[in-house]
């Protein structure tokens, strides 16, 4: 008998930045990977019947990858919305009212994904990772959500380790 078909639930997921604490985030938005094509779609030569031959070979993949998490605003200081803050504020440059510590502010982390059973059934590792942009939702009279923040998180590997 064939096995089941399992998928993901979609719902249930955490993000670990290393050195920040339990944090809640709303969404996740896993790394997409696209690899790169040497020559893209050159042709590299010609064959019997007009046919062309085109370039297939990977030259590997994107130096850095980058993915979105977004979590409610809070003023509370255990809220991710004041730890990603944090973070950004310290790995932006001084001329931008940042701390200018870049370098020593990259962190590692996880992305983790749970079945019903509260299981861990996929995982992306990254590492080298910092926050490189922070958007904000609309401020309306009329709006009935929370308030939420997006925040960019740029990293140089990531890998899908389940």
């Amino acid at each position: 008998m064939a096995d089941l078909l399992k998928p993901l639930a979609p719902s249930s997921f955490s993000l670990d930045i290393d050195g920040m604490g339990e944090l809640s985030f709303q969404s996740v938005k896993v790394p997409e990977y696209k690899p790169k094509l040497a020559g893209e779609s050159a042709v590299v030569g010609s064959m019997k019947g007009g046919k062309s031959e085109r370039q297939i070979n990977s030259a590997g993949f994107e130096e850095t990858v980058t993915f979105d998490a977004v979590c409610v605003s809070s003023p509370s200081p255990t809220s991710a919305s004041v730890a990603m803050w944090k973070w950004f504020k310290a790995c932006l440059p001084p001329s931008d009212g940042g701390e200018g510590k870049w370098a020593a502010s990259k962190k590692t982390g996880s992305i983790f994904a749970y079945n019903n059973a509260d299981e861990v059934v996929a995982q992306w590792d990254f590492q080298e990772a910092w926050p490189s942009k922070m958007s904000i939702g609309e401020l309306d009279v009329n709006g009935k959500d929370y308030l939420k923040e997006t925040w960019t998180i740029v990293c140089e590997n990531c890998t899908r380790v389940m």
